[in-house]
Order: C-alpha cells, then sequence, then structure tokens
C-alpha cells in the first residue's frame, strides 16, 4: 500500500514538474505596420479637403494611396480635393523591399458638393491683350550659352512681341549664320511667378518653319535650383523641329530616363506651320497626357506602374517655358538654313485649369 501511494506521489510530482510551459511569442519588432488617419483641412473656400496622415512602423520601399479611381505617389501625409459628395474607398499600400506588400482601406463619406466646384475651371491664363509682355506673369532668359543643346541663337528681350492679342516669338539673323550668337531669339518662363501642379495646361499657338527652328512649350519642376536636372522633372508639351515640319512631340525627361529620353510620343500636324492649334498636356496626380486640340484623344499617356523619385517627380508644382531655339543638337540636326529668317513662333494665349 505504501508502494502504491509512493508510485502514484512520484508521478504526479513527475507530471508537474515536467509538464510543457507556455512558450512565449517574440515580437518581431522589425516587421512594418501600415494605418492611416485622415481629417478635414480648415479652409475657407471648401470644407472637401482632406489630409491624410499615414501612420508606419518598420522599414519599407516606398508607399502608395490610392483613392477616388486613381493610384498615388505621394508623401507619408498629403492634402487631397474631393470636389464630390459620396463615399470614397481610400487605401495605403506599403511596398516592401522584398517585393511583398502591405494594404489597409478605409471608408471616408464627403456630405455634400462643394458649392464653389467648376469642372476644370479656368485658374491662369494670359491672353496676351498688353502692347509689352507682362512682367507679373514672365521672366526672360539670356544669353547664348547653348542651354545645354548647343543651340545657337542668343536670346534676348527684344525678340518677344505682344500686339492684337497676340505673342509673337521671332528668330532673326543677325550675323554670317552658322555660329553661336549669330541669330537672336527669345525664351521667358513664369519661374517664381506662376507655378503650377496637375491641371490641363495648353497653348494655342502657329508654328514657325524652315529648317533649324525648334519651337518649345514645356515646364520644370520648380525645385530645379535645389536638386538640380533631371531631378526637377521636365514635362515638354510641344516640340516640333523645322526639318520635320508635319509632326509635333510630347516627351517626359526623368532621372529614370532623359536627353533622348524614351518616354514620347508624336503625333502629326500637317498645316501646323500655317495654321493654329492648341498644345495640350493633361495632369493628374497618376498620369500625364499629350494631345493637341482635343483634350480627350491623348496621342501619349505616361503612367508608370510604380511611381518614384525616379520616374514621378511631378508631385510638385512646375512652371512654363515658351523659347524658339535655333539649331541645337535636335533642332540642328540636319542644320540650319540661313534663307527661312525671320520666322516667328506666334502665340494666341496660354491657359491653365484645374484638373478636376
Amino acid at each position: 500500500m505504501k508502494l502504491i501511494k509512493f508510485i502514484v506521489f512520484a508521478g504526479i510530482f513527475l507530471f508537474l514538474g515536467c509538464s510543457s510551459k507556455p512558450v512565449p511569442v517574440v515580437p518581431h519588432y522589425n516587421e512594418p505596420e501600415v494605418d492611416f488617419t485622415y481629417n478635414t483641412k480648415n479652409n475657407t473656400d471648401s470644407t472637401n479637403y482632406i489630409v491624410f496622415h499615414s501612420k508606419i512602423t518598420g522599414s519599407y520601399s516606398h508607399l502608395e494611396w490610392s483613392l477616388a479611381g486613381e493610384s498615388l505617389q505621394q508623401d507619408t501625409t498629403f492634402t487631397y480635393y474631393f470636389p464630390k459628395k459620396g463615399d470614397y474607398t481610400v487605401s495605403l499600400s506599403l511596398f516592401l523591399s522584398d517585393g511583398s506588400s502591405l494594404t489597409t482601406s478605409k471608408q471616408i463619406t464627403i456630405s455634400s458638393d462643394d458649392p464653389n466646384y467648376t469642372p476644370n475651371k479656368l485658374i491662369w491664363s494670359d491672353e496676351f491683350n498688353g502692347t509689352s509682355l507682362n512682367t507679373s506673369n514672365w521672366n526672360y532668359d539670356l544669353g547664348s550659352s547653348g542651354w545645354g543643346n548647343n543651340e545657337l541663337e542668343n536670346y534676348t528681350d527684344q525678340n518677344a512681341l505682344v500686339n492684337n492679342g497676340f505673342l509673337s516669338i521671332v528668330a532673326k539673323l543677325v550675323g554670317p549664320g552658322q555660329s553661336v550668337g549669330d541669330y537672336t531669339s527669345s525664351r521667358i518662363n513664369t519661374s517664381g511667378k506662376k507655378e503650377f501642379l496637375y491641371g490641363i495646361v495648353e497653348v494655342k499657338a502657329k508654328l514657325p518653319g524652315g529648317r533649324g527652328t525648334w519651337p518649345a512649350f514645356w515646364m520644370l519642376g520648380s525645385d530645379i535650383g535645389q536638386v538640380g536636372w533631371p531631378a526637377c522633372g521636365e514635362l515638354d508639351i510641344m516640340e516640333n523641329v523645322g526639318y520635320d515640319p508635319t509632326w509635333v512631340q510630347g516627351s517626359i525627361h526623368t532621372p529614370s530616363s532623359y536627353g533622348n529620353t524614351v518616354n514620347n510620343g508624336r503625333i502629326q500636324v500637317t498645316d501646323c506651320d500655317s495654321a493654329y492649334h492648341i498644345y495640350g498636356m493633361t495632369w493628374t496626380p497618376s498620369k500625364i497626357k499629350f494631345w493637341v486640340d482635343d483634350p480627350s484623344n491623348a496621342y501619349y499617356t505616361y503612367s508608370p506602374a510604380v511611381k518614384d523619385a525616379s520616374n514621378w517627380p511631378f508631385n510638385k508644382p512646375c512652371f512654363i517655358i515658351l523659347n524658339l531655339a535655333i539649331g541645337g543638337n535636335w533642332g540642328g540636326a540636319q542644320g540650319v538654313d540661313d534663307s527661312v529668317f525671320p520666322q516667328t513662333y506666334k502665340i494666341d494665349y496660354v491657359r491653365v485649369y484645374s484638373y478636376q
């Protein structure tokens, strides 16, 4: 009997002494986590601006917001405008270095339409109705530095003429020809005066003709002074070279592709040197489209699937440039015909509309 009690006691002791304890779960402190919050922006013009704030822990490659039908490469905090009432699903995705991703989504409700909302509202224009260039809008670029393209013109403030509702940028032969400084022209920009983030940007113009001419309507990132080119980004809304007179081109320059960029498209405009056409760009947080005369009929669309600083430096303001170059790497690829001068790049207007 004593033996039986001893065996029972010993068994209980062994059972209690050898029973497994729960293994504590060691938290993976470096595993990323993603969440976000949002609040209404205090804006006197509208209550339809929402500020989004990401809440991220751990390391990641890049993030992407998705809302109102657009995928946006944005910062950890940004403001978005919802002009129309409704329920919107907002998602924040975190992309990791191993190729995986984490996503969280929330639904927000916009309770009312913005009463001040006008689709594609005109937000700025220059109709060139005065008798001289409006220097509240424009600056002159001056000189004969070649402008990074081995151009031949000397840009002055005397070759941009405003009269009868038009801006005329006139290129003239002032020397023997074929050398830097033998031609004068003008290049103007809105840097520091009129800068824009997203929208429809357009010029109505009649282009010059003749081998060696190179008119352009384009934009540069306003932070070019801080980050340089091409990190600032460049949007070439319209370019034409005189030796290929019936074609115009739109191009995108970024750190991932610049100079002879692969990101471009072109369209034939057979009368571009004898008739006025509207050369435009539609720029949203997710894509850029180039078109002629009809915004709904884009001939080139740029929208990288994954947007980062190397291929999408276009979530910040840009300024506008108008110029008529002579010669250069592209414009002068087949030489300059001195018999065609003077030549005029004639602009009816430049307009910018809101993109929503």
